[in-house]
């Protein structure tokens, strides 16, 4: 009995102690806590506070006439949690379910069923439904059986995106560009300060695992949306000058080709195109040759030797020069003409527009022999040697060799007259010809016109940036001028003559790697020009690399400045026929804008003749499901005109082919 007594005792003792030691344990944590709570406040304010960034609103890149050419816009990813829907729902909505979706992602019913079974019989949490839907598509989704029912009941999981989407696709995707991990490219990375704007901050608390709720402390910092580039692009230029250089590089078979249009009094690019061949044997648009890829110009650098001549009297109109049979040896090596008509004797107009590489060399080698440094100044004065500068980023470095370099020999200068021993991008040697279209006035290619912010103007870019305000004397360009019209009318590029569509211009074949032996030779194709041959709008450079099935300017690279031409000729002419003949009517007379179009949004306006790229994303921002077929402008629309429209109501549009 008294052995109990104690058992007891010494166990009331031991628990009384145990107690004893955890009301210590507690006094000495809560004198921790209050010591050190800086610490633990910061900790507990990690897990369940945070500054979230609020991405800021891209802006948007505009055409020439305010259409849209790049915008963001809101994607759907749609992820289903098998797990979080009951089976009683899943089999009373499965089969109704899929239906649907057959509907919507044109794949057969039991592809989901199937599919759809084994997810649910594994637990799959976070099974990928569909990828960039957008908001029609997505608006359809969130209404079909179980999905209806939320995230919490029907598993349906939404993770939003900003995508930036091209409204003309691959038609000049490149030169569009765009600014995130792979770099900064095209307009997109040169005006990405404008259009980016500021993200915004605010600070969020956790409510559960993966929701944050904002908390209103009055610390916010709203986001400002990007600001909005009005480019120089022309859809309509781009649009033929794409479809031409397609088509002849699919003749050809070339590697890459390239297309850049100017305006020739204020140097704004309409349209600027680069193709590229894929594995695939189709053309996409995946690097900027027009502005990266520097390489010999070939024949159409004669021009520029031609006209350094001009300018310090050494040659003239008259003046014969022998070229005797098209073949001149000069330090042991032979200079050929590509196409000799059998002629002896010819003057320097039929040096430019035979392209006699014997003629132009004897013309600038017996003149300037003793002094190259006098013809290299020229291309200096030029800016040849320099990179023009231009906003979008990835311009190469033009090279030009120079007497006394390593580079210099005394066959470089002979070499150099018909375009060798030299690098020029497309763009440079285009920026020279615009200048004698030009009248001599050199200026800076411009991409952009105009950047807005919610419709206001912030920068103009109106006055054209001259880079030489004379590259030469005016007997000396009125002279070259019209051999560059020769050119077209009696030499290489004859074949395309047509009183109806002057232009004038030069026609360039250049060896690619002629200095690898046992090798078969590849060639650049090019002709770059101007048209009107009197009185220029535009001036254009087209080169096409590498291809297989002829190889001379005339045969590849002219169908295509030949097509763009005679393609934006009746544009030019009725531009100046309406700027000659103007009266109130005329000025009255307005195109109908997209915005003004639905006085009434329960009545259907006749959208027949507006481009597609304007109307669709305006019905979509107004609710409208909208279908559509095509990339040009509306032609058929599936509700009459002056018919009502009815919520969620799809509207199908048939665009130009």
């Amino acid at each position: 009995m008294k052995q109990k007594r104690y058992i007891i005792l010494y166990k009331s003792y031991l628990i009384g102690f145990v107690f004893i030691f955890i009301a210590i344990l507690i006094i000495v944590n809560l004198f921790y806590i209050q010591n050190y709570s800086e610490k633990y406040k910061k900790y507990i304010l990690k897990k369940t506070i945070r500054t979230n960034l609020i991405k800021a609103k891209r802006g948007n890149i505009y055409a020439s006439d305010s259409s849209i050419l790049v915008m963001s816009v809101i994607k759907y990813d749609i992820h289903i949690d098998f797990k979080s829907i009951s089976e009683k729902l899943f089999q009373k909505n499965i089969h109704s379910l899929c239906n649907s979706l057959e509907y919507l992602f044109k794949k057969p019913k039991f592809f989901f069923y199937k599919k759809f079974q084994y997810e649910k019989k594994k637990g799959n949490r976070y099974f990928l439904l569909a990828k960039n839907l957008d908001y029609p598509h997505f608006k359809i989704l969130r209404h079909l059986p179980i999905f209806n029912k939320g995230q919490i009941k029907g598993g349906f999981i939404v993770e939003k995106k900003v995508c930036r989407i091209h409204t003309l696709e691959n038609i000049g995707k490149r030169t569009l560009g765009y600014d995130d991990h792979r770099g900064k490219v095209g307009l997109e990375g040169a005006f990405s300060k404008y259009l980016k704007g500021k993200d915004g901050k605010r600070l969020e608390q956790r409510i559960s695992s993966k929701i944050w709720k904002p908390l209103k402390l009055g610390n916010e910092i709203d986001p400002e949306d990007g600001k909005d580039v009005y480019s120089t692009i022309d859809i309509y230029i781009q649009d033929i000058a794409y479809h031409a250089l397609l088509q002849e590089l699919y003749i050809s078979q070339a590697d890459h080709g390239c297309v850049i249009i100017m305006d020739v009094k204020s140097g704004e690019i309409p349209a600027m195109i680069n193709l590229e061949k894929t594995k695939k044997n189709t053309y996409e648009d995946l690097r900027n040759f027009s502005v990266w890829e520097g390489n010999e110009p070939g024949s159409t650098f004669k021009t520029m030797a031609i006209l350094a001549a001009l300018e310090d009297k050494k040659i003239n109109l008259d003046m014969i020069v022998n070229i005797k049979g098209g073949i001149m040896k000069l330090r042991g090596k032979k200079i050929r003409d590509s196409h000799y008509n059998g002629y002896a004797k010819i003057n320097p107009k039929q040096i430019l527009e035979l392209s006699s590489n014997v003629g132009i060399a004897k013309i600038i080698y017996d003149n300037y022999k003793n002094n190259p440094k006098k013809f290299i100044e020229h291309l200096c004065k030029w800016h040849l040697d320099k990179k023009i500068g231009i906003d979008i980023p990835g311009e190469s470095m033009p090279f030009i060799p120079k007497p006394g370099g390593k580079n210099w020999s005394s066959i470089t200068l002979p070499w150099m007259t018909f375009g060798y021993n030299l690098k020029l991008t497309p763009l440079q040697i285009l920026t020279f010809y615009n200048a004698i279209a030009n009248k001599g006035k050199m200026v800076k290619p411009l991409f952009i016109k105009e950047i807005k912010y919610h419709g206001k103007s912030i920068k103009k870019y109106i006055k054209p940036i001259i880079r030489n305000p004379s590259i030469a004397q005016k007997s000396s360009l009125i002279k070259i001028q019209s051999m560059l019209e020769g050119v077209v009318k009696n030499g290489t590029a004859k074949k395309y003559y047509n009183t109806k569509y002057p232009y004038a211009g030069k026609t360039g074949t250049t060896q690619l790697n002629y200095w690898i032996k046992n090798k078969p030779l590849t060639y650049n194709s090019s002709f770059v020009g101007y048209f009107p041959a009197k009185n220029p709008k535009y001036s254009c450079i087209v080169v096409i690399s590498k291809p297989e099935k002829g190889y001379y300017g005339i045969e590849v690279a002219v169908p295509v400045f030949d097509t763009i031409a005679k393609s934006i000729y009746p544009k030019i002419i009725k531009k100046t026929f309406y700027k000659k003949k103007k009266n109130k009517e005329d000025l009255l007379k307005q195109i109908k804008k997209p915005k003004n179009l639905f006085v009434n949004k329960c009545i259907m306006p006749n959208l027949t003749s507006i481009p597609g790229m304007d109307i669709i994303p305006l019905l979509e921002n107004m609710g409208f499901n909208i279908q559509y077929k095509g990339i040009g402008k509306v032609v058929n629309q599936s509700i009459n005109p002056g018919k009502k429209l009815k919520k969620n109501q799809i509207i199908f549009l048939k665009l130009e082919e």
